[in-house]
C-alpha cells in the first residue's frame, strides 16, 4: 500500500516536472539571471508575509470551527499546523490536509475523523468563494478567458473533457454514497464493522457541521474573505519586484489569480507545470511576452514556496518544543 502511495506522488511529480520542463524548454538562462540580479527583493518579502499572514488567518479560521467540537487548542499549535499543512502539500499532493490533522489529533487530542470533517467544511467553503470570484469576473468582462481559451485550444479541450468526466465520477460518487447507506442499513445492528463505520461517519458528519454549528459565522465569512485577499495580494505585490511587470494593475492581477487557481485542481505538488503554464498564457493577454511571463511566473511560484518550505519545516521541527513533547514526537511517515 505505502509503496503505490509513493508511486503516485512520484507520478504526479514527474508529469509537473514534464509540465515545467515543455514550458522552460526555450527560455535562456541568461534572461533568468538577469531577473533575479535586477529583482526588487523587497516585494518578494512583502509577499511572504502576506502568505504567512494568510496562514494565521486560517488558523483562526479553523479554530473557529473545532470549538463546537468542545475544543479549543491553541493558537500556537494550529497556526504551527497550518504551516504543516502548505510544506506537504508542496510534498504530497493533499498531503498537507492529512499532516495538519495528525498535527493537531496529536497534540490536543481531539479526533482526527473530526478534524478532517472541519477541513472538509473549510475547503468547501474555499470552493464555493473561488467559483464566486469565477463568476463575478465573468460577469465583468468574459472576454480573457475566451482568448485565453481560443490561444490554447488544447486547454479548451481538456477543459471540455474535465467537465464531462467531472460530471460522470460525480454521478458514479453519489450512486456509492447511496449504496453505502442501503448496505449499512440493512446490515445486522450487532456487526462489528457496522458500529465502526458508523462511529467515523457520526465523527466526521459532527466535524462537517462546525460551520453551521459555529457561534460566530460572520467572523468565519470575514476571514474566509481576508483569506482570499491575502493570496490575492501575495500574487499582486510580485508584479513591482520584476520591471517588466511592474506596470500592470490590481486589475490584472485579480484575473490573473482567478485563471492561475484552477492549475491547483489538478493533483500536482504546488501546482508546478499547471500553474506556470496559465499564469503565462493570462499575462499573455495584458502585453507580457512569453519570455518575461516565463520568468515572473518561476519567481513568484518558486520564491513563494520556499517561504512556505521553510516555514514549514521550522514549524514541525517546533511543534514538540512548544508542547513540551506531551506526545510522542512527529514524524513524517506517521503523516
Amino acid at each position: 500500500m505505502r509503496n503505490k502511495r509513493l508511486f503516485r506522488i512520484l507520478l504526479f511529480l514527474v508529469v509537473g516536472i514534464l509540465i515545467f520542463i515543455y514550458i522552460y524548454k526555450d527560455l535562456q538562462f541568461k534572461k533568468i539571471e538577469d531577473a533575479l540580479n535586477t529583482l526588487d527583493y523587497k516585494w518578494i518579502v512583502l509577499s511572504g508575509i502576506f502568505g504567512l499572514l494568510s496562514h494565521f488567518i486560517r488558523a483562526l479560521r479553523w479554530n473557529l470551527l473545532i470549538e463546537p467540537l468542545s475544543h479549543k487548542p491553541g493558537l500556537i499549535n494550529t497556526y504551527l499546523a497550518v504551516l504543516v499543512l502548505y510544506l506537504f502539500n508542496i510534498l504530497i499532493p493533499r498531503g498537507g490536509e492529512v499532516a495538519r490533522c495528525t498535527v493537531i489529533s496529536r497534540y490536543e487530542k481531539i479526533s482526527f475523523t473530526k478534524l478532517f470533517g472541519t477541513v472538509v467544511s473549510e475547503r468547501l467553503a474555499d470552493l464555493v468563494t473561488f467559483f464566486l470570484i469565477v463568476f463575478v469576473l465573468l460577469l465583468w468582462d468574459v472576454s480573457y478567458f475566451r482568448e485565453l481559451l481560443h490561444n490554447n485550444p488544447n486547454l479548451a479541450s481538456g477543459l471540455e473533457e474535465f467537465s464531462k468526466n467531472g460530471v460522470f465520477f460525480l454521478v458514479a460518487a453519489v450512486a456509492l454514497v447511496i449504496i453505502g447507506v442501503v448496505v449499512f442499513r440493512r446490515s445486522p445492528s450487532r456487526n462489528k464493522y457496522r458500529n465502526v463505520v458508523g462511529k467515523v461517519f457520526s465523527q466526521f458528519r459532527e466535524g462537517l457541521q462546525t460551520i453551521r454549528n459555529s457561534s460566530n459565522k460572520s467572523l468565519f465569512v470575514i476571514y474566509t474573505l481576508l483569506i482570499i485577499i491575502l493570496w490575492l495580494m501575495m500574487l499582486y505585490v510580485v508584479f513591482f519586484a520584476y520591471e517588466p511587470t511592474s506596470h500592470l494593475s490590481f486589475r490584472v492581477a485579480v484575473i490573473t489569480f482567478a485563471l492561475s487557481s484552477f492549475a491547483f485542481l489538478l493533483p500536482i505538488q504546488a501546482g508546478l507545470g499547471a500553474w506556470h503554464f496559465i499564469v503565462i498564457q493570462s499575462l499573455l493577454l495584458f502585453g507580457i511576452d512569453v519570455d518575461h511571463g516565463s520568468v515572473f511566473a518561476l519567481v513568484a511560484h518558486t520564491f513563494t514556496n520556499l517561504i512556505f518550505l521553510a516555514a514549514g519545516t521550522l514549524a514541525f521541527m517546533l511543534l514538540p518544543v512548544v508542547n513540551n513533547r506531551r506526545a510522542k514526537r512527529l514524524k513524517f511517515s506517521d503523516v
